[in-house]
């Protein structure tokens, strides 16, 4: 049985060094998956071989007697306890420091998914690639033009250049949400009366409660609805909040059409992107 735990324990460590592996080598999740499992099952079966063959096996019956056992009683209780432990661990000492390597290679393989965490978002939380100019372009590039929307249609934008698999990072906080509402119906304040050419207001895509992304457009009342904690913002006036935990307002960004029917953008972001508890530098 010896031979059958140490066999359990090196595949363990075997295991553990190909999860490592494939993390480092950006193998499938399948391969990754199995691996990690193996490496688990292993330990536990090194372990149920060892308990079963190697610990104390008598059977012991506890008569019943005071709480608290007198001085000699407990004093000759755990001598026991550390001979037993002294006996265990002379008889199988290298059985035993090859189970503590197994646990230590599973637990440094472990550490290898910290590099999925991702970079550093240090200098971009807040930020936007909106700069006034900036072409307002679907998710695949294409721009997005003043006749592209129905009253009462929705899209999401980003500015031109920054999209595609080596922006993915930056793609979200630059999104977007753009509305198109007829024009007698907007309240806007004074200072922004020409953010909204022919009804279109984009109004950033990050709620400012908690980060979610807002997803839900109600045509009727003309608002926008984060799904997470129903957050409600007003299209119409500039995004303040409706109802919700949400406390400020939607970044919006000023739009114009250029001489080509293109959507543009007249500026940057009015406020800092996402919900006030990032640590956005201001």
């Amino acid at each position: 049985m010896t031979i059958v735990a140490a066999l359990w324990l090196l595949l363990a460590i075997v295991a553990s060094v190909a999860f490592a592996a494939g993390f480092a080598l950006d193998a499938s999740t399948q391969i990754e998956g199995a691996s990690l499992g193996v490496a688990c099952l292993s330990v536990a079966c090194a372990l149920i071989v060892w308990s079963r063959n190697f610990m104390p096996n008598a059977t012991a019956v506890d008569e019943q007697h005071p709480k608290r056992s007198t001085d000699d009683d407990r004093d000759a209780t755990l001598d026991e306890l550390e001979s037993g432990v002294r006996q265990i661990t002379a008889r199988k000492n290298w059985l035993v420091r090859l189970g503590l390597a197994a646990v230590s290679v599973l637990g440094i393989a472990a550490l290898f998914p910290i590099r999925t965490f991702g970079p550093n978002p240090s200098g971009r939380i807040g930020a936007s690639d909106w700069r006034k100019g900036a072409r307002l372009v679907r998710d695949d590039g294409t721009p997005l033009r003043a006749d592209a929307l129905e009253i009462g249609s929705v899209a999401t934008a980003f500015p031109e250049g920054f999209v595609g698999g080596e922006k993915i990072e930056s793609m979200a906080s630059d999104a977007v949400m753009v509305v198109r509402v007829t024009p007698h119906e907007l309240k806007l304040p004074a200072a922004r009366s020409g953010w909204a050419p022919a009804g279109y207001l984009a109004y950033s895509k990050i709620c400012t409660h908690l980060g979610c992304p807002l997803g839900l457009y109600r045509q009727g009342p003309q608002q926008l609805m984060c799904p997470c904690h129903q957050s409600i913002f007003n299209v119409l006036d500039g995004g303040s909040v409706v109802f919700g935990p949400a406390a400020r307002a939607l970044p919006q960004l000023p739009l114009n059409i250029d001489s080509d029917g293109n959507l543009r953008a007249g500026g940057e972001m009015s406020d800092f992107i996402g919900p006030d508890n990032w640590d956005h530098g201001a």
